[in-house]
């Protein structure tokens, strides 16, 4: 995505012209009540709340809590505005940076390969983001480039189960663990994913750190109409730190500590229940235009995602030989009224508001991954059609490389 847009543009507009507009006629992104049956229960759900009178952290709230943490292995949930507040009140609830209680210079090792929020959280809590290279061939930082960023100030990483993919994030706790290392799972893009451990326990994404924050941004594989995050902890007591610090700090008509307006509203709560209603359903349907998507082009010489079986499917981002042949696929759909988008078109460590954080170190992958990949359509209300569609128009592009 385009450094000077927000996240707002994920899916409302193009980025730098590479991509075609809502009004294309397979959009990159089609919401819930898109589904009329749907859009419904949605509208009648809004007028209750509307008619209640209560608006701000009420019983939609803590309803939502209460099945997300079912979700979540039974841990607790605290609901807040936004995915990129709950980032910010997991380091904080951890004791991580000045706003956490710890020191100014705290280390988080985080990827430079994903979004802008992951290192403003750091840097808001008064931390310092330390930036890790991809593997050669996957989105994902190794353990050998965590080792490597390892030093006597790290306290954390932020582990990205990026694009739905949570398989590499059990290897990743297990490193914490034996160095000493708390950890944050960024679910933003992975919540319903499953990953195996090395003693072949398979758990849910967001279960295998010590906190992990969720974004319910409308084109996450749990959207909401607007901005809405939640975290989820291990440990209840920093879950009761999250609940302040999402409050100004407020507790039983006392303020215990400077917090922020991070509350969630009714209004997306009561929107939320109503999509994690349809949710199994949800995630069967992107495992399944995977699916056709990973053997239609399987062979073809476009690098593909890595197809493991708890991948959560948030987002289908092939990889091109060179930017010239991705750029020249997104013109092919572009000409067929099919909707792109890129992710990243740079990785934070050469973003001009995050390049004097790192030090000019060369993260080559990140890079090379940056002016090669692209997403194409991967949403549950992409019809049968449109995939055959989406298929035929990818094709196996020319002069791979």
């Amino acid at each position: 995505m385009n450094a000077s847009r927000t996240a707002t543009a994920d899916f409302a507009q193009a980025s730098d012209g590479a991509s075609t507009t809502q009004a294309a006629a397979i959009p990159f992104f089609r919401g819930d009540a898109s589904d009329p049956a749907l859009a419904e229960r949605m509208t009648q759900a809004c007028g209750e709340i509307l008619r209640s009178g209560v608006y701000v952290l009420g019983s939609q709230v803590k309803a939502l809590e209460e099945s997300l943490a079912a979700l979540l292995g039974g841990r607790e949930v605290v609901a807040v505005n936004s995915g990129s507040d709950a980032l910010v009140l997991a380091l904080a609830a951890l004791g991580v940076g000045t706003l956490g209680g710890g020191r100014d210079d705290d280390e988080v090792i985080l990827p430079s390969y994903t979004f802008v929020a992951c290192a403003e959280a750091v840097l808001a809590v008064g931390a310092r983001p330390v930036f890790v290279d991809c593997t050669i061939d996957n989105f994902a930082p190794s353990l050998q480039a965590h080792r490597q960023a390892v030093g006597p100030r790290t306290r954390a990483v932020l582990a990205v189960g990026l694009f739905g993919d949570a398989s590499h994030i059990p290897a990743l706790a297990a490193f914490c663990r034996a160095h000493g290392l708390l950890m944050v799972e960024d679910i933003a893009q992975c919540l319903g994913a499953t990953a195996t451990g090395e003693d072949g326990t398979t758990r849910p994404a967001g279960t295998w750190g010590d906190a992990c924050a969720m974004s319910f941004y409308p084109t996450k594989t749990l959207g909401a109409a607007g901005d809405a995050g939640a975290l989820a902890f291990a440990d209840a007591r920093h879950a009761r730190q999250a609940r302040r610090l999402r409050n100004h700090g407020h507790e039983d008509g006392e303020h215990h500590c400077l917090g922020r307006n991070s509350r969630m509203d009714e209004l997306q709560a009561g929107l939320l229940r109503i999509a994690l209603t349809q949710f199994p359903r949800a995630l069967a349907r992107r495992r399944q235009i995977a699916q056709r998507y990973l053997g239609a082009w399987a062979g073809s010489g476009i690098h593909l995602p890595p197809s493991d079986a708890g991948h959560a499917w948030n987002y289908f981002v092939l990889r091109f030989g060179s930017s010239a042949q991705r750029d020249a696929v997104v013109a092919d759909l572009a000409a067929q009224a099919i909707a792109t988008q890129v992710y990243y078109r740079q990785p934070l460590h050469l973003q001009r508001a995050l390049a004097a954080t790192h030090g000019g170190r060369k993260l080559p992958h990140s890079e090379s991954h940056a002016r090669c990949a692209l997403a194409i359509p991967m949403y549950p209300a992409l019809r049968d059609d449109e995939v055959e569609r989406i298929v035929e128009a990818v094709g196996a592009p020319r002069d791979l490389g």
